[in-house]
């Protein structure tokens, strides 16, 4: 069961990009600040990227259906950070993976390692830690038999984050039950007290390190599952049945559900790169989920995907001619 779950994770994840047929969205080398502006001259801040599916932006394609057809776009967690903050001019070493969970203490060692050599100013971890709790395979190999395995598993993952000496904006744990039975099976969800426990250890952990920028991905999660809202920046979002936060597989962020998340950490990163470099940056942003979801809608391109064709009317019915 625990390889036929894999194995079916994995043809999802390598499904995805064909089904939705779409590019990711990508932002010009030349996005930065106007020539007018004090920033202009300044030098890229270096930003990697870190994580799993939702950063790696699994299954968040934006659609729509227009007067001239449909459009549509994937956007990634990094993508739609450039267009929360326009001003904010980045280079990005995006290793976040849909295939991070295979073998994260595997994959999240060997992505921290390549995030260091990129010698990056901010490191984004969104959902770095997750499948360090989450999952059903245990720190030293073959699968979870004790839910102390998770917490020995975490502590793996909080070590590869201590390398680093830059911001890091990295998430806690959320409480992603509803997807058991959709995205996740029975063995990989973290008992609720393992849960409250990883958590714990998390805050006690980031408290201690000047460095780290705590996301709240379990406030968030909550929020969500009890108001089918978020609250971001003084904005609250509500998803309907066609703009959701979640995808239907309750796991993953749906467009407007990153655009909210990229707003709340576009407003962190450029916080934590002006104190580390003590010198403003981009003062000119002011990160606002809807006015990004909007900019994602305007980027979108002409879907790829073969129009329907408009099924012909059925023929007249002739009464026969008269003998």
């Amino acid at each position: 069961m625990r390889l036929a779950l894999r194995t079916l994770a994995v043809a999802l994840a390598i499904a995805a990009p064909s089904v939705a047929q779409v590019a990711p969205a990508t932002a010009p080398a030349s996005a930065s600040a106007p020539a007018s502006s004090p920033t202009a001259a300044a030098k890229p801040h270096r930003v990697a990227i870190i994580g799993a599916s939702a950063s790696a932006g699994f299954g968040c394609v934006l659609r729509e259906t227009r007067d001239d057809g449909e459009y549509a776009l994937g956007f990634r967690l990094g993508d739609m950070i450039r267009l929360a903050c326009p001003e904010l001019e980045l280079v990005t070493s995006d290793l976040a993976s849909g295939f991070f969970f295979l073998a994260p203490v595997k994959n999240g060692a060997a992505s921290a390692r390549r995030a260091a050599e990129f010698n990056p100013d901010c490191v984004l971890a969104l959902d770095f830690l997750f499948w360090y709790c989450y999952g059903d395979d245990a720190p030293e190999g073959g699968a979870v038999t004790d839910e102390s395995q998770r917490l020995a598993k975490l502590e793996l993952g909080l070590k590869e984050l201590e390398k680093f000496a830059v911001p890091v904006l990295v998430g806690d744990i959320p409480d992603m039950s509803p997807a058991v039975g959709r995205m996740l099976s029975p063995a990989q969800m973290p008992a609720k007290d393992t849960l409250a426990k990883a958590n714990a250890r998390f805050a006690e952990w980031a408290a201690a390190r000047a460095n780290i920028v705590v996301v709240p991905l379990a406030a968030m999660q909550r929020q969500l599952m009890e108001e089918r809202a978020l609250e971001i920046r003084g904005v609250r979002l509500e998803g309907t049945a066609e703009t959701p936060l979640l995808q239907r597989d309750q796991l993953h962020p749906a467009p407007l559900g990153l655009a909210g998340l990229a707003s709340a950490i576009a407003a962190d990163l450029k916080d934590a790169l002006a104190s580390a470099k003590k010198t403003p940056v981009a003062d000119d942003c002011d990160p606002e989920p809807k006015a990004t979801f909007e900019r994602a809608r305007a980027g979108l391109k002409p879907s790829r995907r073969a129009p329907q064709p408009t099924p012909a009317a059925p023929a007249a019915r002739t009464a026969p001619a008269a003998p």
